[in-house]
């Protein structure tokens, strides 16, 4: 099942009206506000809504639906535009390495063990062909290709092996960084909150069984495509993650609750061979560094591009997130 928000026709309406969206993205139907508002009240009443959801998008896939339109794709917004929470991970450790690597470091055996994780910024979350907006050119702007995951209520403490039933819609997005800002943080000890502003999102989020026999093992085991000014920057797989979602979400909530409607966040896509490419910008330059002794790839200036999609039998899965580069 495929889900979006549109731009509401009630301007005080800030999260959208949720829509179903055909498999190829062609069509789409509103859901009754009066059975579910927005996405994020489906995510809360997930048990309820799910059912009469999926009958809708039978029928929309079969040509039946009730009230169909043409989707046009600028009326997207974020899925979600206001998220209880979002907690972003670094799940694939070949990005961890090559940040070690570069400062002549190497990576401690605790870094397999327990998941890196922040809680990032959940409100006005961004649509797919939102500007990334520089500010500063010195801020040092980057990009990140990521993938996600969407619950409904999550117990305190529970355990990755019971996580299937909580994960109910995955994602794509972009986690926008201010890599110059990074190094002033980090230095504090105390976490990301100036380098880490508003993420942006594809205009699709999907159930796992749209994915099929590519979501398994709590991993989305395909490629994500990632371009700078319409060239392939890389093409890493999402199946290389050493924390899986599963584990990831259970790391969220182990000393907490998680509302439902919360994301989580897998930290940029990235494999061990560098010959699939990168989906930020930080890890090329790291690898520039292990091979050259220097960064070579500058940050992202006025008018660059970025643009991100995942792809299976032709169809992109969450829609792209296509967008420009300002200051």
């Amino acid at each position: 099942m495929k889900l979006a928000s549109i731009k509401s026709r009630d301007r005080k309406n800030r999260n959208g009206e949720l829509v179903v969206v055909s498999k190829d993205n062609r069509l789409a139907c509103r859901v009754d506000a009066k059975a579910c508002s927005n996405l994020l009240d489906a995510a809360e009443n997930w048990r309820e809504v799910k059912s009469s959801l999926e009958g809708t998008y039978r029928s929309l896939n079969q040509g039946k639906a009730g009230g169909a339109f043409e989707l046009n794709i600028s009326d997207c917004i974020a899925p979600l535009t206001n998220a209880p929470g979002f907690y972003d991970g670094s799940a694939f450790l070949s990005h961890v390495f090559r940040a070690r690597k570069s400062r002549g470091d190497v990576m401690p055996e605790s870094a397999k063990k327990t998941p890196l994780m922040y809680q990032g910024v959940s409100d006005n979350l961004l649509g797919h062909n939102a500007p990334i907006e520089l500010m500063e050119e010195s801020f040092g702007g980057d990009f990140e290709g990521e993938l996600g995951v969407i619950v409904s209520d999550v117990p305190k403490a529970t355990k990755a092996k019971d996580m299937d039933k909580y994960i109910i819609l995955l994602t794509l997005f972009n986690d926008i960084t201010y890599r110059e800002l990074v190094k002033t943080e980090i230095e504090t000890k105390f976490g990301f909150l100036q380098s880490k502003p508003n993420s942006s999102f594809a205009p699709f989020v999907v159930t796992p069984d749209e994915l099929s026999g590519l979501w398994k093992d709590g991993r989305i085991h395909t490629d994500i495509l990632v371009k700078l000014d319409d060239q392939v920057f890389g093409m890493p797989n999402g199946s290389e993650m050493h924390f899986s979602f599963h584990d990831l979400v259970a790391h969220a909530c182990r000393t907490r609750p998680l509302s439902a409607g919360s994301i989580i966040g897998s930290g940029t896509v990235s494999n061990e061979s560098k010959e699939k490419g990168f989906a930020c910008l930080t890890e090329k330059r790291f690898q520039e560094i292990i091979d050259q002794g220097r960064p070579i790839t500058p940050w992202l200036k006025p008018n660059n591009r970025g643009f991100m999609d995942v792809v299976v039998d032709g169809v992109s899965v969450f829609g792209n997130i296509d967008e420009k580069v300002v200051l």
